[in-house]
């Protein structure tokens, strides 16, 4: 089932030429009163340069289209994704898991689109898209 988000805003980083947390944590503080109380909203991660080392754009977004959309992000198959459940308070934590399981060899990102969702009750799934089986 394809999945269309609408971003209210959206940053390009760098892990290691910036301080991506720095920048992140700005875009939600700028965009978090925008967002849907009683919906899940989204971090999105895209246009990924290469993987983790490269630049990449960030983007909070909503399912639902609102004032002033001009863009959107398709998700067109979830079958390709490995999903981590996790909460607000750990998702730090859950990224460093998800960081070492690639190191480890045992996740091979493919690097298209990988969001976390944020549920209204506290709960956080994180998809990251992987690497169909050949």
């Amino acid at each position: 089932m394809p999945l269309t988000l609408y971003p209210l805003d959206t940053i390009r980083t760098h892990n290691t030429k910036e301080n991506p947390a720095e920048k992140i944590g700005q875009l939600w503080q700028n965009n978090f009163a925008k967002l849907p109380q009683n919906e899940p909203y989204y971090g999105v991660y895209l246009n990924y340069e290469s993987d983790f080392t490269g630049y990449y754009d960030v983007a909070v977004a909503q399912e639902s289209k609102h004032e002033g959309s001009f863009s959107t992000i398709e998700i067109e198959d979830l079958t390709w994704y490995e999903i981590f459940p996790t909460t607000c308070e750990l998702v730090v934590q859950t990224w460093q898991r998800i960081w070492n399981k690639e190191k480890q060899g045992l996740l091979k990102r493919a690097y298209k689109v990988d969001f976390e969702k944020y549920y209204p009750n506290g709960k956080v799934d994180i998809y990251i898209s992987i690497c169909p089986h050949c």
